[in-house]
Protein backbone atom coordinates (compact mmCIF):
# COMPACT_ATOMS: atom_id res chain seq x y z
CA UNK A 1 0.00 0.00 0.00
CA UNK A 2 0.63 3.20 -0.24
CA UNK A 3 -0.99 6.68 -0.98
CA UNK A 4 -2.58 7.44 -3.94
CA UNK A 5 -1.68 10.97 -4.39
CA UNK A 6 1.05 11.94 -2.11
CA UNK A 7 4.66 10.38 -2.40
CA UNK A 8 5.13 7.03 -4.03
CA UNK A 9 7.82 4.73 -4.24
CA UNK A 10 10.08 4.51 -7.26
CA UNK A 11 13.01 1.60 -8.41
CA UNK A 12 15.45 3.09 -5.78
CA UNK A 13 14.38 0.87 -2.95
CA UNK A 14 14.23 -2.52 -4.84
CA UNK A 15 17.45 -1.99 -6.13
CA UNK A 16 18.93 -0.96 -3.28
CA UNK A 17 17.84 -3.55 -1.64
CA UNK A 18 19.45 -6.00 -4.28
CA UNK A 19 22.81 -5.10 -3.08
CA UNK A 20 22.55 -6.24 1.20
CA UNK A 21 24.77 -8.67 1.18
CA UNK A 22 23.37 -12.19 2.05
CA UNK A 23 25.75 -12.26 5.29
CA UNK A 24 23.77 -9.17 6.47
CA UNK A 25 20.80 -11.98 7.67
CA UNK A 26 20.25 -11.96 11.45
CA UNK A 27 21.22 -9.18 11.50
CA UNK A 28 19.64 -5.74 13.22
CA UNK A 29 18.75 -3.38 10.46
CA UNK A 30 17.77 0.11 10.29
CA UNK A 31 15.92 1.90 7.19
CA UNK A 32 16.16 6.05 8.11
CA UNK A 33 12.99 7.40 6.14
CA UNK A 34 10.84 4.08 5.38
CA UNK A 35 8.30 5.80 3.71
CA UNK A 36 5.37 3.37 3.30
CA UNK A 37 7.73 0.53 4.64
CA UNK A 38 9.10 -0.41 1.34
CA UNK A 39 12.85 -1.45 2.36
CA UNK A 40 11.84 -3.01 5.58
CA UNK A 41 9.10 -5.45 3.85
CA UNK A 42 11.23 -6.80 1.26
CA UNK A 43 14.09 -7.33 3.34
CA UNK A 44 11.88 -8.62 6.32
CA UNK A 45 10.31 -11.59 3.37
CA UNK A 46 14.17 -11.85 2.12
CA UNK A 47 16.19 -11.75 5.81
CA UNK A 48 13.42 -13.09 8.23
CA UNK A 49 15.86 -13.42 11.07
CA UNK A 50 17.03 -10.26 10.58
CA UNK A 51 15.23 -7.32 12.97
CA UNK A 52 14.41 -4.42 11.25
CA UNK A 53 13.62 -1.00 12.31
CA UNK A 54 11.75 1.57 9.43
CA UNK A 55 11.76 5.37 11.22
CA UNK A 56 9.46 7.54 9.43
CA UNK A 57 8.58 11.63 10.47
CA UNK A 58 5.47 11.69 8.76
CA UNK A 59 2.46 10.17 10.54
CA UNK A 60 0.82 8.98 7.48
CA UNK A 61 3.32 7.08 6.12
CA UNK A 62 4.04 5.44 9.18
CA UNK A 63 0.57 4.28 9.88
CA UNK A 64 0.46 3.04 5.97
CA UNK A 65 3.65 1.44 6.62
CA UNK A 66 2.39 -0.64 10.30
CA UNK A 67 -0.20 -1.53 8.03
CA UNK A 68 2.13 -2.92 5.22
CA UNK A 69 3.97 -5.20 7.90
CA UNK A 70 0.55 -6.65 9.22
CA UNK A 71 -0.86 -6.94 5.65
CA UNK A 72 2.36 -8.93 5.42
CA UNK A 73 2.23 -10.66 8.22
CA UNK A 74 5.67 -9.88 9.21
CA UNK A 75 4.93 -7.63 12.65
CA UNK A 76 7.55 -10.71 14.52
CA UNK A 77 10.74 -8.96 11.97
CA UNK A 78 9.73 -5.42 11.54
CA UNK A 79 8.71 -2.39 13.87
CA UNK A 80 7.99 0.90 12.96
CA UNK A 81 8.98 4.16 14.71
CA UNK A 82 7.18 7.50 13.50
CA UNK A 83 9.56 9.86 15.00
CA UNK A 84 12.60 12.63 14.11
CA UNK A 85 15.18 10.21 13.01
CA UNK A 86 17.39 13.22 14.88
CA UNK A 87 15.47 11.99 18.12
CA UNK A 88 16.21 8.64 17.60
CA UNK A 89 19.61 7.25 20.05
CA UNK A 90 20.37 3.49 20.61
CA UNK A 91 18.86 3.55 23.63
CA UNK A 92 15.53 4.34 21.92
CA UNK A 93 16.33 1.44 20.32
CA UNK A 94 17.36 -1.11 22.53
CA UNK A 95 20.60 -1.23 20.83
CA UNK A 96 22.76 -0.30 17.59
CA UNK A 97 22.58 -1.95 14.11
CA UNK A 98 24.74 -3.91 11.90
CA UNK A 99 23.22 -2.09 9.00
CA UNK A 100 21.64 1.21 8.63
CA UNK A 101 19.94 1.73 4.99
CA UNK A 102 18.24 5.03 3.30
CA UNK A 103 16.60 6.05 0.31
CA UNK A 104 16.61 9.70 1.44
CA UNK A 105 15.40 13.42 0.09
CA UNK A 106 17.67 13.69 -2.84
CA UNK A 107 17.72 17.43 -4.04
CA UNK A 108 19.00 20.22 -1.61
CA UNK A 109 16.55 22.58 0.33
CA UNK A 110 16.67 25.57 -1.84
CA UNK A 111 16.81 23.95 -5.30
CA UNK A 112 14.60 23.53 -7.60
CA UNK A 113 10.73 23.47 -7.71
CA UNK A 114 8.97 22.49 -3.97
CA UNK A 115 5.80 20.78 -4.41
CA UNK A 116 3.35 22.26 -2.98
CA UNK A 117 2.40 18.63 -1.04
CA UNK A 118 4.04 18.43 1.13
CA UNK A 119 4.13 14.46 1.74
CA UNK A 120 6.55 15.19 -1.58
CA UNK A 121 8.26 17.93 -0.51
CA UNK A 122 9.51 16.21 2.60
CA UNK A 123 10.06 13.11 0.76
CA UNK A 124 12.21 14.89 -2.04
CA UNK A 125 13.91 17.58 -1.05
CA UNK A 126 16.40 17.75 2.34
CA UNK A 127 13.79 19.78 4.55
CA UNK A 128 13.39 17.88 7.69
CA UNK A 129 17.01 15.80 7.17
CA UNK A 130 19.87 16.01 4.89
CA UNK A 131 22.91 13.63 3.43
CA UNK A 132 24.87 15.45 6.71
CA UNK A 133 22.59 14.61 9.15
CA UNK A 134 22.02 11.26 8.10
CA UNK A 135 25.62 10.40 8.07
CA UNK A 136 25.97 11.70 11.54
CA UNK A 137 23.04 9.88 13.04
CA UNK A 138 23.82 6.79 11.14
CA UNK A 139 27.71 6.75 12.82
CA UNK A 140 25.74 7.15 16.32
CA UNK A 141 23.47 3.72 15.76
CA UNK A 142 26.07 1.64 13.62
CA UNK A 143 27.99 -0.99 15.41
CA UNK A 144 31.16 -1.23 15.30
CA UNK A 145 32.30 -2.64 11.81
CA UNK A 146 28.28 -1.82 10.91
CA UNK A 147 27.56 -1.09 7.47
CA UNK A 148 25.80 2.65 5.27
CA UNK A 149 23.94 1.63 2.54
CA UNK A 150 22.56 4.79 0.26
CA UNK A 151 21.20 5.18 -3.07
CA UNK A 152 21.55 8.99 -4.21
CA UNK A 153 21.57 10.69 -7.45
CA UNK A 154 24.90 9.79 -8.85
CA UNK A 155 26.01 13.76 -8.98
CA UNK A 156 25.84 14.20 -5.22
CA UNK A 157 28.00 11.62 -4.47
CA UNK A 158 30.63 13.71 -3.35
CA UNK A 159 28.20 15.23 -0.70
CA UNK A 160 27.79 11.71 0.30
CA UNK A 161 31.86 10.91 0.62
CA UNK A 162 32.34 15.14 2.42
CA UNK A 163 29.04 13.87 4.75
CA UNK A 164 31.01 10.63 5.97
CA UNK A 165 34.56 12.51 6.20
CA UNK A 166 33.05 13.59 9.32
CA UNK A 167 32.43 10.13 10.49
CA UNK A 168 34.24 7.38 11.63
CA UNK A 169 32.34 6.30 8.31
CA UNK A 170 35.09 5.04 5.56
CA UNK A 171 34.23 4.52 1.89
CA UNK A 172 33.63 0.27 1.18
CA UNK A 173 32.43 0.40 -2.13
CA UNK A 174 30.44 2.50 -5.19
CA UNK A 175 28.26 1.05 -7.69
CA UNK A 176 26.56 3.23 -10.29
CA UNK A 177 22.81 2.83 -11.48
CA UNK A 178 22.06 2.66 -15.00
CA UNK A 179 18.51 2.78 -16.79
CA UNK A 180 20.14 1.35 -19.99
CA UNK A 181 23.41 0.68 -21.48
CA UNK A 182 23.88 3.80 -23.75
CA UNK A 183 22.84 5.98 -21.11
CA UNK A 184 24.89 7.64 -18.10
CA UNK A 185 24.15 6.91 -14.56
CA UNK A 186 21.38 8.16 -12.44
CA UNK A 187 22.13 6.91 -9.47
CA UNK A 188 24.60 5.71 -7.08
CA UNK A 189 24.76 3.33 -4.56
CA UNK A 190 27.37 4.11 -1.62
CA UNK A 191 28.84 1.74 1.01
CA UNK A 192 30.78 2.41 3.58
CA UNK A 193 32.16 0.92 6.83
CA UNK A 194 32.13 2.17 10.63
CA UNK A 195 35.80 2.00 12.25
CA UNK A 196 37.40 0.01 8.98
CA UNK A 197 39.35 1.59 6.31
CA UNK A 198 39.85 0.33 3.27
CA UNK A 199 40.40 1.01 -0.28
CA UNK A 200 37.37 2.69 -1.92
CA UNK A 201 35.91 0.19 -4.54
CA UNK A 202 33.81 0.43 -7.62
CA UNK A 203 32.03 -2.32 -8.78
CA UNK A 204 30.85 -3.31 -12.34
CA UNK A 205 27.40 -1.24 -13.08
CA UNK A 206 23.59 -2.23 -12.33
CA UNK A 207 22.16 -1.82 -16.04
CA UNK A 208 18.32 -1.52 -15.31
CA UNK A 209 16.01 -3.14 -17.90
CA UNK A 210 12.27 -3.87 -18.74
CA UNK A 211 13.16 -7.60 -18.00
CA UNK A 212 14.66 -7.27 -14.21
CA UNK A 213 12.40 -4.62 -13.49
CA UNK A 214 9.21 -6.54 -14.29
CA UNK A 215 10.62 -9.94 -13.15
CA UNK A 216 11.99 -8.30 -10.01
CA UNK A 217 15.74 -10.16 -10.90
CA UNK A 218 17.32 -7.74 -9.00
CA UNK A 219 15.62 -8.68 -5.32
CA UNK A 220 17.85 -10.59 -2.76
CA UNK A 221 16.65 -14.00 -2.64
CA UNK A 222 15.07 -15.25 0.36
CA UNK A 223 17.18 -16.58 3.60
CA UNK A 224 15.43 -19.12 5.07
CA UNK A 225 14.83 -19.37 8.42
Amino acid sequence: MQPAKGYRYSMDPFVLCSQVPPACSGDRILDIGCGCGIIPVILGYCFPQSRITGVEIQTKLAEIALKNIINNKLEHAISIVNKDIKNIHPESTNGSFELILSNPPYKKYNTGRLNPDTQKAIARHEITMNIKSIAVKAETLLRHKGRFMIIFPSERLADIEQAVQATSISPEWIRYIHTGQNKTPKRVIFSGRKNITARKRILPPIYLSSNNIMNMNILPKRINP
